[in-house]
């Protein structure tokens, strides 16, 4: 007879997760969870995937009213939990459009199920991103009570609590650990943006609205590859096989002109986005923050990648890591099964820029009164003069 293995320790861990975050959680209700996680890695409708998120709380209208931008809808009222599963498989589906589930356990014993959205912009942080930074609840928490589940791979779940706990669960049988998504593309952003010169404000919009189309495609179209190149990049065949735009595409300038934007355009050139990473092949972007060319291929070297595990997809992103182009930044990799990295090309060097202010060469003197007065620490005054000093400060030697 075969021998019962069981993820024993999967199952006290969630227990354990549940009770520091939600005294008195209804043990039948945890059990309906438990056996639900397993299958919520590798949900699908219909035939189609889904990576559907769910949160537990009680006090849903709370949540919505102090973080705000974000709308709710109640679909189903019951006594108990006994309809746990049709319920999830009635609302999952409204994943593939934004919407996300929430499961209301209220005082009297009954259960709410709804859906909520986000209603920010595309360059603003979400509801579930906002839930765990929000000062004000965050001193609720002996009376409000949350915790989101997530799938971030095939075979893993992240769970995180308003009291601040963490945990990702593994149902995979490799001891391996799952790379968290939230870290890999904050490291692939910052390389997008890294020669883009603006303010501190409308960058940190640039990169939230990179995170959040990445978080889409991450959600939605389970497979890609995106290579960032320099500014200054230049092909000279390595990616000659793609679409490289005449023009290419500037989110940064859809909204860095002036305060006014249009949200609507935006959300169309996200989209755009979206769809040439979702294509066959690598997107390009570089690191001013453009979208250079899409349906790129590469010819991989069977030779050095044969011990690699994985796809075509894969192979192709350590053709691009191992590469000795020199102005190739770093790519994201994300497989249709959930795995997902950012690595800088091993041969990609930044260039730094060279600070003048403190070693700018000086001459003693014992004139000028009036800049004696102004500098009375040192009596010396520059070499260079104010104009001359500005530009040569922001001037690097190293760039071309």
């Amino acid at each position: 007879m075969a021998e019962n293995v069981f993820f024993s320790n999967g199952k006290e861990h969630i227990d354990s997760f549940i009770n520091t975050e939600y005294p008195n959680f209804p043990s039948k209700m945890t059990a309906q969870l438990i056996n639900f996680c397993s299958r919520l890695c590798f949900y699908e409708e219909e035939g189609t995937k889904l990576r559907p998120t769910i949160l537990f709380t009680n006090k849903i209208d709370t949540l919505i009213k102090t973080i705000g931008s974000t709308i709710k809808q109640q679909i189903f009222v019951d006594e108990n939990e006994n309809m746990f599963r049709m319920r999830m498989k009635s609302l999952s589906p409204f994943s593939a459009h934004k919407w996300n589930i929430y499961i209301q356990l209220n005082a009297n014993g009954s259960i709410e199920y709804g859906i909520y959205r986000s209603l920010n912009s595309i360059k603003e942080h979400n509801f579930n991103y906002n839930l765990f930074v929000n000062e004000e609840l965050k001193s609720k928490t002996n009376s409000v009570y949350a915790f989101l589940i997530q799938s971030i791979s095939n075979s893993n779940l992240s769970f995180k609590s308003l009291k601040g706990e963490e945990m990702n669960l593994n149902f995979s049988l490799e001891n391996k650990k799952a790379l968290d998504f939230n870290e890999e593309i904050k490291e692939f952003v910052d390389a997008s943006f890294s020669k883009l010169k603006t303010t501190k404000k409308k960058l940190n919009e640039l990169k939230t609205l990179y995170l959040n189309t990445f978080e889409n495609c991450f959600r939605n179209i389970h497979g890609c590859i995106c290579a960032v190149v320099d500014k200054d990049y230049v092909d000279n065949g390595f990616f000659a096989d793609g679409i490289w735009l005449s023009q290419p595409i500037e989110l940064s300038k859809l909204f860095m002109q002036s305060n006014s934007y249009s949200e609507t355009k935006l959300e169309s050139f996200s989209e755009l986005f979206m769809d040439m990473l979702n294509y066959d092949g690598i997107t390009i972007v570089d690191n001013k923050g453009r979208i250079r060319a899409y349906n790129v291929f590469v010819e991989s070297d069977s030779a050095k990648e044969n011990n690699i595990i994985g796809g075509a997809r894969k192979r192709a992103a350590f053709t691009i890591i191992n590469s000795k182009v020199k102005k190739i930044v770093g790519v994201y990799f994300q497989s249709q099964e959930g795995e997902i990295f950012y690595n800088r090309n091993r041969n990609y060097r930044e260039r730094k820029t060279r600070n003048l202010g403190a070693n700018l060469p000086t001459i003693s003197t014992s004139i000028f009164d009036d800049i004696k007065e102004k500098n009375k620490v040192a009596k010396t005054i520059p070499l260079f003069g104010e104009e001359v000093f500005t530009k040569l400060t922001k001037k690097s030697f190293l760039d071309k």
